[in-house]
């Protein structure tokens, strides 16, 4: 694995001094693309101001308008969700908002398999959802441009709320609330339950001015940070601010209370992995396995004991998952070579609702670029795929599009429906393909050198203001130099030891380093990041290792 150390610069060095905060920790900001004064402030100390006004959106005020319009006349409302984490929570946020507000709401969460992603009409026609005379979107339809023209000339008004990529033509909607569709929004990464905050902020800014508005955001923060690190957006600008609260504030919104004690996390205090790896995969569990609005479910009851059933059962649906999962990539793998430039395998009777991640699981087990694909009696299967080794399946896939029947997705996840009679000529396509692809080396991006001297009280106050770290906010890595290893023993999945320098030393810990590296004696140079934890009522500083060398000097 290549080490790259950040390059020097000039603005890190003078944001250390504006601000007072160690030059690590500077660099830290500044790799970040943090570069200015004005903006370390408020990603440090008023990250508040990182918010934006929701009338930012070129078609803000139309849609609030629309909602009131809506509101007073008691037309019915119809919200049409999605059935990821992202979606659900948009879903329950909006869902809550306007009822709250007095407008007649229902909802409709579509079926992973049966319906689909986004506007499904066949479905919502056979649905039992009662008429209605607005439909507003979440999470979905930017690209439902034939959907929203045939609802446009049933008479219903639609209000699309998305947040990925639009196609070259905008759907006919009365408002379309996009971030990536609108030029005048100065942030485009919030996720689907980010802009369905932004509606709700808008319509209540209208209403009752900015005092309430806060009251909003502060009510709803919650799940916008659980949809947003559930999507693995970006934790900057505005979902920096809704990352960093919103975990503070889970265990006081009843359904999150809830389901961090169904998981067993309930005594701890949350970041982004607790919702990455425990949290968003259980909201998940129910879209892939049976239907999503189990967990929509959980999400709009404040009842405590009746949340915690929910929850329990979406407990029991994440253990279901996992056991299909378990199977279906037991029977993958076995399947495989592991000798060819691409995993790919096909099977009768696989849970589609569970390849995609049986995909990711098996680019990370052979190295390689993986693809999987479910039939269930079809003619035609459903598949996924997963990158590794910076291949790109954007392009891959564009390279076979005439093998297959519909695909989708960006340049490391991947979804295709595919013929039976096709699923082995696609295989060895893309086997060609990727041989031709350039791989790119695993590099590790240290952003700075660090003694362990430099540990103090005010270096571990100032580290802390920068979290959470997590996707396009990135934890630090930095590279100590001359180590020595102390205690080293195996545990559980990984090694601990305690490494040494100049008399000083420091807990370690690593699931990516191998015992044996450690071995032999000698100064180690080691890349890691630092981590703050209680053990035994005190706090502690450890290395979590990502690498080690053997020192050159």
């Amino acid at each position: 694995m290549k080490w790259v150390i950040a390059p020097y610069r000039a603005d890190a060095h003078a944001l250390s001094a504006k601000l007072g905060i160690p030059l690590p920790l500077a660099k830290v900001l500044v790799n970040r693309g943090v570069n200015t004064e004005e903006r370390a402030r408020l990603y440090l100390y008023e990250p508040l101001g990182l918010l934006n006004d929701p009338f930012y959106f070129s078609h803000m005020e139309k849609a609030v308008e629309r909602i009131l319009k809506a509101r007073s006349r008691k037309e019915k409302i119809l919200i049409y969700g999605d059935y990821d984490a992202d979606g659900i929570t948009a879903s329950a946020l909006l869902y809550r908002f306007l009822k709250r507000l007095g407008c007649d709401v229902e909802v409709f969460i579509p079926h992973r398999i049966a319906d689909g992603y986004s506007i499904n009409l066949d479905s919502l026609r056979k649905s039992e959802v009662p008429d209605f005379s607005l439909l507003i979107t979440v999470d979905c339809g930017i690209s439902s441009i034939q959907e929203v023209s045939a609802l446009k000339k049933e008479g219903i008004d639609v209000i699309v709320t998305d947040h990925h990529e639009p196609a070259p033509f905008l759907p006919p909607a009365d408002a379309v609330i996009n971030p990536k569709a609108d030029g005048s929004y100065p942030f485009r990464g919030l996720a689907g339950v980010g802009v369905a905050l932004k509606l709700a902020e808008a319509v209540i800014l209208w209403l009752e001015g900015d005092k309430e508005r806060k009251a909003v955001i502060k009510e709803f923060l919650p799940l916008v940070a659980v949809g947003t690190v559930a999507d693995v957006m970006e934790i900057r600008d505005e979902n920096r601010f809704f990352v960093k609260f919103g975990l503070k504030m889970l265990k006081d919104f009843v359904p999150f209370a809830a389901l961090t004690e169904a998981a067993g996390i309930s005594d701890r205090a949350l970041k982004p992995w607790d919702v990455s790896f425990i949290i968003a995969p259980r909201l998940n569990a129910p879209g892939r396995i049976s239907h999503a609005r189990k967990a929509f479910e959980l999400l709009v009851e404040d009842d405590g004991e009746k949340a915690l059933e929910l929850a329990r059962e979406l407990n029991r649906e994440n253990s279901r998952r996992q056991r299909e999962e378990e199977k279906v990539f037991g029977e993958a793998l076995s399947m495989c070579g592991g000798d060819e430039p691409v995993v790919f395998v096909w099977k009768d009777g696989w849970h589609p609702g569970v390849i995609g991640v049986v995909a990711s699981k098996l680019a990370s087990h052979f190295a390689s670029p993986a693809f999987i694909v479910s039939f269930n009696g079809g003619r035609v299967g459903r598949g996924s795929g997963r990158s590794f080794g910076g291949v790109n399946l954007h392009r891959l896939m564009s390279r076979v599009r005439g093998l297959l029947v519909s695909w989708g997705g960006h340049e490391k996840a991947v979804g295709f429906n595919v013929e039976k009679d096709k699923v082995e000529l696609l295989k060895e396509h893309l086997s060609r393909a990727v041989e031709e692809e350039e791989r790119v080396e695993d590099v590790l991006f240290i952003d700075d050198k660090l003694e362990f001297e430099l540990l103090d009280a005010g270096f571990v106050r100032d580290y802390l203001r920068l979290r959470p770290f997590g996707e396009g906010f990135e934890e630090p890595l930095f590279l100590f130099e001359g180590l020595k290893v102390r205690f080293l023993k195996p545990m559980s999945k990984g090694i601990s030891f305690l490494a040494v320098k100049d008399g000083i030393g420091v807990d370690a810990y690593s699931f990516d380093v191998e015992i044996e590296r450690l071995k032999g004696g000698g100064s180690f140079d080691v890349v890691a990041s630092i981590e703050f934890d209680m053990w035994k009522e005190r706090k502690r500083l450890r290395l979590k290792v990502k690498d080690v060398r053997k020192s050159s000097g």
